[in-house]
């Protein structure tokens, strides 16, 4: 039995708990392999989402909840293929309430002409990685998530505490490969990996000026969310701390505007990480004026190109999944990488090549 959309009831109905008032009705749902083993009080937080925490207690001090027929307590971990029943609680559309107070809806998909289109670089039952647009947001109204959700509803089945979602963040501003869970187990994974450092993020950019030689930025981040930025901390400032090692892989640009096309291995993921320390380091991102670079007749470029060390999730992973840049971007590149040598490299950074390949670049 699928579970019914969620119920936004109106708050004095679900303080007063007034579920004599429609004893004939129940709310029932199948418990899944995500909810299973899950504190019930935590599926139904994530379940009913406008029932208020005090309502739900209530409802399981007084027994009102019942797995396969029996009245368990907040604590009680139901297993995949368990029916959840709360009587009174029901899920109805406002023509058929008994309740004028009892409005709830079915779950819409957003309009398609409405979210961006996906292009998806691997999928398995876990997992899902995106090669994300610049430009596009991760979250919010006609964002990725959304073309997500509107992809996976369909063919996930239901649950009633897990909700697939993004596992890291990209600025709006920023493109490449970006990570989804489609279950339970993914979202642990990934999230336990990122935690433990197993994970490694590549990231493929243009900085102004001419970064000489492998370079490793160790500093302390400030967010300043009345500027929308990220700074360095001062001695006396307590911050987060964030590691970006840079390799060059060329120079490029002309005398009065140089430039250097680098691959960064992040160490952290701080926001706007990247950006706020090529800026205080005296090599902002070309283009990005928001930390300083000279203004360009062209968006900036940060794409995050390769996630290596999937292997170490177990889940039937590659050991890096990598994320082309765009036909957009390499023609910003173009532009900016005149010569016949670099122009040959940008030939060959359109096929994609492996991770290990441009690293063998560098080291020669």
């Amino acid at each position: 039995m699928k579970p019914l959309p969620n119920n936004p009831l109106s708050k004095p109905f679900c303080q007063e708990l007034a579920f004599d008032r429609i004893p004939h009705m129940a709310y029932t749902a199948q418990i899944t392999a995500d909810d299973q083993n899950r504190r019930l009080d935590r599926i139904l937080r994530k379940a009913l989402p406008d029932l208020p925490l005090s309502a739900i207690h209530k409802m399981l001090r007084k027994g009102q909840v019942y797995i396969d027929g029996q009245p368990v307590r907040a604590s009680f971990k139901p297993q995949a293929g368990s029916l959840l029943e709360i009587p009174g609680l029901a899920a109805e559309t406002p023509e058929t309430s008994p309740d004028a107070s009892i409005k709830v809806s079915s779950p819409r998909l957003q309009s398609i002409s409405t979210v961006p289109s996906l292009d998806i670089l691997f999928e398995n039952e876990a997992l899902l990685f995106i090669n994300k647009e610049p430009g596009i947001p991760v979250h919010g109204d006609e964002s990725l998530d959304e073309a997500v959700q509107n992809y996976l509803q369909p063919i996930l089945p239901p649950s009633l505490s897990f909700k697939p979602g993004p596992l890291h963040r990209l600025d709006q501003g920023t493109s490449g490969i970006i990570a989804f869970s489609k279950n339970l187990a993914g979202a642990q994974r990934f999230s336990e990996a990122l935690r433990e450092h197993r994970l490694e993020k590549w990231y493929i950019t243009v900085l102004q000026g001419h970064v000489m030689g492998p370079v490793e930025w160790n500093d302390v981040l400030l967010r300043d969310k009345s500027r929308g930025i990220s700074r360095i901390a001062a001695e006396s400032e307590t911050g987060k701390a964030a590691l970006t090692t840079v390799y060059p892989l060329f120079q490029c640009g002309d005398p009065q505007h140089p430039a250097t096309l680098v691959l960064i291995k992040l160490g952290t993921g701080r926001t706007h990480q990247i950006r706020a320390q090529a800026a205080s380091h005296g090599y902002p991102i070309l283009g990005d004026t928001r930390y300083g670079a000279q203004r360009q007749n062209r968006p900036w470029l940060l794409h995050a190109y390769a996630l290596a060390g999937l292997d170490f999730l177990q889940l039937a992973l590659p050991e890096t999944i990598q994320a082309p840049l765009k036909d957009r971007q390499f023609a910003l590149l173009e532009k900016v990488c005149t010569e016949a040598k670099q122009r040959l490299f940008i030939k060959r950074l359109r096929t994609t090549p492996p991770l290990s390949d441009l690293l063998d670049a560098i080291m020669k």
